[in-house]
């Protein structure tokens, strides 16, 4: 039976017939392996070659043999039999590959941890092994995927999941004559955006840098200075009302990079990896709870 949801797709039963007759070179031969009749084997490469609308064997007085088209077809069948019974060996021994994962600290510690453990509950057989780092290249190495903030588009094997939108924030009711102003040192300068403000007058602040955002987000949650933050990270905090805007609630908001998603041509063979690469990006669109 034709599946409604591939119908151009012939029945598993025929491929399997074929890819045993052709092995064989006899449709007898193949039923004795597969417990049919040698008529049971015919009727299924013919159906097979309808649906093809070709020649798959030629035969003779003493068996069948491949015509081109079916040496071609053979090729296709063989490895994608094997594959398909390898993936499902795979799953059945719970022997799926660990997902290599690399992503900066940030991201890890305030967006992907708190999702994470809803994905690893529903999919238990599915290992992460997760990297982080203080800042991703444009050519990841040694990993599966990656997920990293750029400030521009890093090229054409990276998908952007979402843009991030940058907004000084400070724990509400901070205070403060000389203000310090916290800089993450892998993002660059971020205050660049609002170097107009009062704030930046001579005298008027003193910079602090580090290269953790963590570390800098809880300095300021700790009520030590000010900081740019990264709204999808912190959204939490500002729904709270621990983080506000500063130094007032109509502060100029900027959107600046984005949240990329690179995939290495190894996930193509690799089941958790394309799994994994599906929830997120259905996750990042809305189609799942965040």
């Amino acid at each position: 039976m034709r599946s409604q949801r591939f119908p151009n797709l012939p029945p598993l039963d025929s491929l399997i017939a074929f890819e045993s007759a052709a092995e064989h070179e006899s449709f007898a031969r193949a039923g004795e392996e597969l417990f049919l009749t040698a008529s049971a084997i015919a009727y299924q490469i013919k159906k097979l070659e309808s649906t093809l609308g070709e020649s798959l064997f030629a035969r003779h007085g003493k068996g069948v043999s491949l015509t081109p088209k079916g040496q071609e077809f053979l090729l296709l069948v063989r490895e994608s039999l094997i594959g398909l019974e390898s993936h499902v060996d795979r799953i059945r021994h719970g022997r799926l590959s660990p997902l290599k994962l690399a992503t900066q600290h940030a991201f890890a510690q305030l967006w992907l941890q708190k999702r994470l453990g809803a994905y690893q509950h529903n999919f238990p057989e599915h290992d992460l092994e997760i990297t982080a780092v203080s800042s991703i290249s444009g050519n990841p190495k040694d990993t599966d995927i990656a997920i990293g903030y750029f400030h521009h588009d890093p090229g054409k094997h990276w998908k952007c999941l979402w843009k991030e939108t940058l907004l000084p924030v400070a724990s509400n009711g901070y205070q403060s004559d000389i203000p310090a102003l916290y800089q993450d040192m892998n993002w660059h300068d971020d205050w660049r955006f609002w170097q107009d403000e009062k704030v930046f007058k001579k005298g008027m602040a003193k910079m602090r840098r580090s290269s953790l955002y963590a570390l800098i987000l809880q300095s300021v949650l700790d009520g030590h200075g000010v900081m740019v933050g990264r709204v999808s990270l912190i959204q939490e905090y500002l729904k709270r009302g621990e983080l506000v805007p500063w130094p007032t609630s109509d502060i100029q908001a900027i959107e600046s990079g984005g949240y990329y998603l690179y995939q290495s041509p190894s996930c193509e063979d690799h089941l958790v990896a394309k799994h994994f690469c599906q929830w997120l990006i259905a996750l990042c669109s809305g189609e799942v709870n965040r």
